[in-house]
């Protein structure tokens, strides 16, 4: 353009203007565009004259960065008046033109399934949807998709990248730039005018540094021009009343590092393995790289952007390497990233963008709180992270800060069992805790307060067992498991042995109420056993690692803690009484004849203790013992002996107690009672018990012996799921009833897989005695499955020791093994002199005849 072209249109009246303020100001080009929230290009083109009629909401940017007083004449020198014409850039984009800016990378989304289709229904319902999630979760890459599946041929979808936006007001300018208008052409009224239902969607990325001016314009648009949708992505809600709120989440990761079915259907693994392959193309997951794919993924907390980079790293470092080296994930995971946002090429920068818009409280407890461990409570934040500048009574204003921001996330599964509770993940916990280490020597002093403020806690718990709301004060304390384990580790560093054991003994029973984090119980009990001098407070924490080991499945571990506990103990107390009743437990569970001795002394020794309650649970577990055993009769006398004890106070109904009567009935024949015992276990659970399904598989056995099959297959479905996440009691059963309704209807197949599955339960966790319960079926499986020799092979041992040995099998299992051994014959051989070995043997035999 010749100088008298560009003076031709406007040089001579705003561009003149514009320049003549800014030399008068001071400002540079570069100044002015900066303090303007504009682009310098934009200054450049309206000064040059190349501008015909600048945006109104950028005059007025450069108004207010001049500092002019007369704000109407400088709009009025630009062409605002009040007419104002409607321009062709406001019409529809053309077919073939209708995305304009990101587009959606081809196979961004992994594992995003339900949500692109939930995202895709909020778009036709709503008018304004926010994505919200910490830095690097993927909201671009949902947020792009969702709107590409949503639009149709005529919708224009325009995406406006906010990152580079430094100012609130200046918003409005960036819209109309990512629709592609020439600089200072418009106003967004003219550009979002006269559309069609579906003609437009905005995205909105990256909002949360310019809240209040996205928040400003996006209100502006679902209330004046109700046509258009609008979908945001940012790390903190606008706060509108028509607003939407999705959490993006992080990707799932696998529960374990052994089951590769598992591992291979986890959304995180398929993404590394993916990108992996874009740097590395033979790499792929195969058994032998499985478990260390599984524990990267899950060290990286399944955020994407972390598994971004890491895999980034897989054309020059092994999977081995990688892993090791998270160590310091910020140095590993430092690029080399080159496309995004600037503050998303790293994963340091992506966490420093969240943490630096804090305010000094909030980044202060953030930082504090890195240290509880993960999940953590509002009481363990104000009881250990509280001090200047962090008032106790702002710390859940504080913490809704954190959550807004998404550097921090409430765990809401199980929140009326446990609580209110946050998570951090690893990566942002760990950039905080850097954080808390570099101010001196706070980190030494908030973990000091940490041992401090669980030694006092645990003196609250002093009686709940025998309390009315024993379940809510435990499990509220098993909320706070993991700042336990940061102020038991210090204790430990500091050798205050006699402090760590007072946590341990005061904290016992809120480990029972999560298996997933008994195993820190059984180490720490153990630990502070060999530690501390006094021999009784020993024995007592050698009690607490058998029942925590009980409770995970490790039945050997928990018979030779028992047996250590009972010898320091005196035997009539109450942990004593522990001591003996576990020892008796995981004795009956090995086929240990010496445990069934011990019985009468134990259950005398409890009923003159004095404590009901105590009284009552000893004569639970015998009970519990002598049915395991085949002794029905004895075994229900004591467990009634229990249950006539709840009208005591202190001593509430147990649902494995009542479980154990319904199986005793059940065995004795009496389906009514069966019945009955097993509704009062099903009452007696909280609604939102985590693992109150194992009850549906002790119904499902009453509803199988009475013939009502549709209703026990059912409740079994129902079983399998819960069993899957934890070790139950009875989940064996659960995979034993499976296995005969299978059979009964034709299908071999699924009948061996789940008797299978039982066996090598049993055998792995040591419960021996119920092997007796599962191997008859086996048989029966076998004979179905044509491997009459196999099958008669076991069938003639088992008969040998049914007629030889001790404990007999219970009648549900004679039964079958009877139905099934029409053409076997006692093996030779029999009594052999180590029961429990004998009967790992034929369980061994078993998943060799299976596999």
């Amino acid at each position: 353009m010749t100088d008298a072209d560009g003076r031709a249109a406007g040089r001579s009246g705003f561009a003149d203007l514009l320049l003549d303020s800014r030399v008068r100001a001071g400002f540079s080009q570069e100044e002015l565009a900066e303090a303007a929230g504009l682009s310098v290009r934009t200054i450049r083109e309206l000064e040059a004259g190349r501008v015909a009629r600048p945006r109104k909401d950028s005059v007025r940017l450069l108004a207010s960065a001049l500092g002019l007083q007369d704000t109407d004449s400088f709009l009025a020198a630009a062409g605002h008046g009040t007419v104002r014409p409607v321009i062709a850039v406001g019409a529809p984009a053309p077919t073939g033109m209708r995305w304009r800016g990101t587009r959606p990378i081809p196979d961004g989304l992994v594992g995003r399934d339900k949500e692109l289709a939930e995202l895709a229904d909020l778009l036709r319902q709503n008018r304004l949807v926010t994505l919200v999630g910490p830095g690097g979760v993927g909201k671009t890459e949902l947020a792009l998709a969702a709107a590409d599946r949503f639009s149709g041929v005529d919708t224009t979808v325009v995406v406006v990248d906010l990152t580079t936006v430094q100012r609130d007001a200046a918003v409005p300018s960036a819209i109309l730039d990512a629709f592609g208008t020439a600089p200072g052409t418009s106003d967004l009224d003219d550009v979002l005018s006269g559309r069609q239902p579906g003609d437009l969607v905005i995205v909105e990325d990256n909002a949360e540094h310019v809240l209040d001016g996205v928040a400003t314009v996006a209100n502006r648009m679902v209330r004046s021009f109700p046509s258009i949708g609008v979908l945001v992505t940012s790390r903190i809600p606008l706060g509108l009343p028509d607003e939407v709120v999705r959490r993006v989440e992080v990707l799932g990761v696998p529960r374990n590092d052994r089951d590769f079915a598992e591992i291979a259907a986890s959304p995180a693994v398929e993404m590394f393995v993916r990108r992996a392959a874009r740097v590395r193309p033979d790499f792929s997951l195969t058994p032998e790289n499985a478990a260390t794919v599984a524990r990267l993924c899950q060290r990286l907390d399944g955020l994407p952007l972390a598994l971004e980079l890491a895999a980034a790293r897989a054309g020059s470092l092994s999977v081995e390497t990688i892993l090791t080296a998270l160590d310091d994930r910020f140095r590993l995971l430092s690029g080399p990233r080159r496309f995004g946002a600037p503050h998303q090429r790293t994963l340091a920068d992506t966490i420093a963008w969240s943490v630096d818009a804090l305010s000094d409280a909030a980044r202060q407890l953030l930082y504090r709180a890195s240290m509880l461990g993960s999940p953590f409570t509002l009481d363990a934040v104000v009881g250990v992270c509280t001090g200047l500048p962090i008032d106790p009574l702002d710390v859940p204003m504080l913490l809704a800060e954190l959550v807004d921001k998404s550097l921090l996330q409430p765990v809401l599964e199980f929140e009326q069992l446990y609580g209110a509770r946050y998570k951090m993940l690893e990566t942002i916990r760990e950039h905080a805790y850097a954080g808390l280490t570099s101010q001196g020597t706070d980190l030494t002093e908030f973990r000091d307060r940490a041992v401090a403020w669980c030694a006092e806690y645990v003196k609250g718990l002093e009686g709940a067992w025998s309390s009315p709301d024993r379940d809510r004060r435990y499990r509220a304390a098993n909320a706070n498991s993991a700042t336990f384990e940061v102020a038991l580790e210090r204790a430990a560093e500091l050798g205050q042995w006699d402090t760590a054991a007072r946590i341990v003994l005061g904290f016992r029973i809120a480990w029972q109420y999560q298996a997933s984090v008994a195993q820190s119980g059984i180490r720490w009990a153990v630990e502070c056993a060999e530690n501390v001098v006094d021999k009784e407070v020993s024995g007592m924490l050698l009690a607490i690692g058998g029942r925590l080991s009980s409770l995970t499945g490790d039945v050997r571990a928990a018979r030779r803690l028992y047996g250590e506990a009972r010898t320091l103990i005196a035997p009539e107390s109450e942990m004593g009484l522990v001591a003996r009743g576990g020892w008796v437990s995981s004795g009956s569970l090995l086929l240990d004849t010496a445990s069934l001795a011990e019985i009468p002394t134990l259950v005398a020794d409890a009923r003159a203790h004095g404590n009901v309650q105590r009284s009552a649970t000893v004569q639970a577990i015998c009970g519990l013992a002598l049915g395991r055993w085949g002794r029905l009769p004895e075994a229900k006398e004591l467990l009634l002996a229990w249950e006539a004890a709840l009208v005591n106070p202190g001593v509430y109904p147990d649902e494995i107690a009542y479980m154990a009567l319904s199986r005793v009935s059940l065995e004795l024949g009496d389906l009514v009672e069966a019945r009955r015992w097993a509704e009062l276990a099903r009452d007696s659970q909280a609604s939102d018990d985590p693992e109150r399904t194992k009850v549906a598989g002790c119904l499902a056995m009453v509803e199988f012996h009475e013939g009502r099959f549709d209703e026990a297959q059912a409740l079994l479905d129902e079983a399998d799921a819960d069993i899957r996440g934890h070790r139950g009691y009875f989940d064996y059963l659960v995979m034993l009833y499976r296995s005969r309704l299978a059979r009964r209807t034709g299908d071999v197949a699924a009948a061996r897989v789940a008797i299978r599955d039982a066996v090598s339960r049993l055998q792995v966790e040591g419960r021996v005695v119920y092997l007796l319960d599962v191997l008859p079926e086996a048989v029966a499986v076998l004979h179905a499955g044509g491997q009459s020799a196999a099958a008669d092979l076991l069938c003639g041992q088992l008969l040998a020791w049914q007629r030889t040995m001790d404990p007999p099998m219970l009648p549900t299992a004679w039964a079958v093994l009877q139905e099934s051994c029409s053409s076997a014959s006692q093996a030779p051989g029999w009594p052999e002199p180590n029961p429990a070995e004998s009967v790992r043997r034929l369980a061994d035999d078993v998943l060799r005849a299976l596999s």
